[in-house]
């Protein structure tokens, strides 16, 4: 589903109906927003999810792509200690 929004003179927007019932989202439903370059995400954050979860997502797919251990981060965050 495409739509065009506009930007209002105070940085807002305003999502669609039709957007907003895809989504399920409702008036206090929390939203995160990630920017690059000219491409802008917005995504519903459950109720009980954490920020931070949904942030490192990509570093964990990452780690299990690469066959990266939670031992391996930690034997080398360990490292890393000592030598400083």
């Amino acid at each position: 589903m495409i739509e065009l929004l506009r930007l209002s003179s105070k940085g807002q927007v305003v999502i669609p109906k039709s957007v907003r019932n895809s989504l399920n989202l409702k008036e206090g439903d929390k939203l995160i927003a990630f920017a690059q370059r000219d491409l802008l995400v917005l995504r519903k954050v459950e109720k009980g999810e954490s920020i931070l979860n949904i942030l490192s997502e990509p570093v964990r797919e990452k780690m299990k792509e690469l066959s990266v251990t939670k031992k391996d981060v930690t034997e080398a965050v360990s490292s890393a200690r000592r030598s400083h």
